[in-house]
């Protein structure tokens, strides 16, 4: 055991470290607070769909969105049927061009030369901006000696046509032309094309020069999987930042987010088919959440098309635009040009003291499983400093970041929790046993919050650049520790026989299936707790949002509906000495503190919501953990 001198000179350094923790959350929070820019845009290949389905213009419809305060819009590179439609060329393949000899006189005089070769293409392109764009676009993308000026207008490309049809060919002058008079932005709209390699995608993007941001189009980024690094690259060179979307998997993202830093965007977006299946009003939500939640910088708006709607389209769409506007107004942010401001990554000597502040946690934890001499705690803790000095000095401060992190992750819950039923005889036996049992809980907690939010203080992370890593096990392993705690605890003699005890307990068939039962919860609970999971019933769905509504951010359901009646219930039973199911109460339970201590693990959220969402899940907890307390109290009275 630790003598009193020991613990209190672990304490202090521990205090140091969560003061530290505390000063950076609060620059963190002030930099949160004055980011309330978002820049909102459109995509205007969907608004060209509105205009042809209702038989308008669509410039009306871009002055209206104009109007509205919108001034991006997204827009896809050309191609050779878009060139085609907008008379900017004529192109036909060379097979196709000598079967109808003599109907296109632009092709006459090579035909009677013997110019005209079977399978390639031929442009004739009259204006000189788009015939220089088309021919640099070609030769960039298939070499020089493939593309070749055959008169002053007409170009061979020596591909077949099919091949060439889907590629990009840069942005139109005149569509660029006429969206910046209507006082647009243009965000460039790029796909993957396996042409590409590292010879030739920064020519690609000096191609796009002069947009400020660019996001990807399909399930590839471009240059996936081996051009990656020359796109980050030619992207910084040109000043283009890369707007990532979230939650949509593409490619290639996460490798260009890394080589990109500071340079991205977090975008926010809802693809087509899930559009199909949301109302306008859920979809407005879903863009403010996004913004007010995870600190998204550009939303990216897609319009509801027929037949998902039988109004009027453009009618439809501009009242969608307002009340998104209108929405993001109400939530406190200003639209304008996205330019997010992150901190600096902490420096050496604060990841140093903070990484100290876990260990020391670590150690605390450990000590309520095996006592912890002096000499094993000294060698621990210096062990521990050493070998973060060096993993820093060697350039991998980082993962040492991350792996502190996850060390926390496991540490608090389970620390929170044991130590306080460890305690509970200085617990009044009553009503307010529980629930200050549960505000110690968390008030623990969160001397590993302030750590957690020191150790990703970082643009990095707080960009969604670098994310916590070990989210599954974090969420599991606290709830085994608690678990085998009360095991060992409640039986007697070594470490062996204690689990022998605990594993030659007779249980009845129910108690076998309720187990089955909450094993089946637990996989949901970790199931749940990503993006790429399990889908949201309905019901839950209606549930979340009448939660928002009344409360402006949700609580985690599982927290206020599982972890806190658990606790509450769990502290029911100690109370009453009847210890031989604690292990599972005290286990599920620490599903709560779990679930708070996740929240901040997305340094993407801001502070003020995190803090938020805790409140909220720990009051609606209490109140309901205390109608299972007097439901439990009254069942056995």
């Amino acid at each position: 055991m630790l003598s009193k001198i020991a613990r209190g000179i672990l304490i202090i350094i521990l205090t140091l470290a969560v003061l530290l923790g505390a000063v950076m959350a609060i620059q963190r929070y002030m930099l949160e607070a004055q980011s309330k820019t978002v820049e909102v845009c459109v995509d205007l290949n969907d608004l060209k769909k509105i205009a042809a389905f209702e038989k308008k213009p669509l410039t009306p419809i871009l002055k209206e969105i104009r109007k509205l305060g919108i001034s991006s819009i997204g827009v896809f590179e050309e191609t050779l049927p878009d060139a085609g439609a907008m008379g900017e060329i004529i192109y036909a393949s060379g097979s196709g061009i000598i079967r109808s000899q003599g109907d296109n006189d632009r092709f006459t005089a090579l035909i009677s030369r013997n110019k005209i070769k079977p399978d390639r293409t031929y442009l004739c392109i009259a204006e000189d901006q788009p015939r220089k764009r088309i021919y640099f676009a070609f030769k960039n993308l298939l070499g020089k000696d493939k593309v070749k000026f055959l008169s002053a207008n007409i170009i061979e490309v020596d591909e077949t046509e099919g091949e060439l049809r889907e590629a990009g060919l840069g942005i139109s002058e005149v569509q660029k032309k006429y969206l910046i008079a209507l006082g647009f932005k243009i965000i460039p709209r790029t796909a993957n094309d396996v042409r590409y390699h590292l010879g030739n995608i920064g020519g690609k993007i000096l191609s796009l020069k002069g947009a400020e941001v660019i996001v990807f189009d399909k399930e590839e980024i471009l240059g996936y999987p081996d051009s990656l690094r020359a796109l980050a690259s030619a992207l910084q060179k040109n000043n283009i930042r890369y707007g990532y979307i979230e939650i949509v998997k593409q490619d290639g993202d996460v490798s260009l987010k890394k080589l990109m830093g500071r340079n991205v965007l977090r975008v926010h977006s809802i693809p087509e088919d899930e559009l199909k299946k949301i109302t306008r009003g859920e979809a407005v939500k879903r863009f403010t959440r996004a913004a007010a939640e995870r600190r998204v910088n550009l939303l990216y708006i897609r319009p509801f098309l027929p037949p998902q709607i039988d109004a009027s389209p453009a009618a439809f769409n501009l009242v969608y635009f307002k009340e998104v506007m209108g929405s993001l107004s109400n939530a406190g942010f200003v639209i304008g040009a996205a330019n997010e401001e992150y901190l600096a990554p902490p420096a050496g000597w604060q990841i140093l003291l903070l990484g100290t502040g876990v260990i020391i946690s670590f150690l605390f934890l450990w000590e309520l499983f095996f006592p912890v001499s002096h000499p094993t705690m000294y060698g621990v803790l210096i062990g521990s400093l050493c070998g973060m000095a060096l993993v820093g000095t060697l350039g991998y401060g980082l993962l040492l970041q991350k792996l502190l992190a996850f060390i926390a992750a496991v540490t608090f819950p389970s620390y929170a929790v044991i130590s306080n039923f460890k305690k509970q005889s200085a617990i009044s036996q009553n009503i307010l046993a529980p629930m200050l049992m549960v505000l110690n809980i968390i008030g623990e907690l969160f001397i590993g919050v302030f750590l957690l939010i020191g150790l990703l203080a970082d643009y990095r992370f707080m960009s969604g650049v670098e994310v916590f890593a070990g989210i599954k096990p974090a969420l599991i392993i606290p709830i085994m520790l608690v678990a085998l705690y009360f095991i060992l605890e409640l039986s007697q003699g070594k470490l062996k026989e204690r689990l022998l005890q605990f594993l030659n307990i007779e249980v009845k068939l129910m108690v076998v299936i309720s187990g089955l039962l909450v094993l089946g919860l637990l996989a949901v609970f970790v199931a749940r707790s990503g993006n790429f999971s399990l889908p949201v019933p309905g019901i839950e769905k209606y549930f979340r949002n009448m939660l928002e509504a009344v409360l402006m951010v949700r609580p985690r359901t599982k927290e206020f509906l599982v972890g806190y009646p658990f606790l509450f219930l769990a502290v029911f039973f100690l109370l009453r000495r009847e210890y031989k199911w604690l292990w599972l109460l005290a286990a599920i339970g620490t599903i709560a503190p779990i679930s708070v201590f996740n929240s901040f693990c997305h340094a993407h959220t801001p502070l003020i919501i995190s803090f938020i969402r805790s409140l909220n899940g720990l009051v609606i907890g209490i109140i309901i953990g205390s109608l299972v307390w007097w439901t439990a109290k009254y069942s056995v009275e």
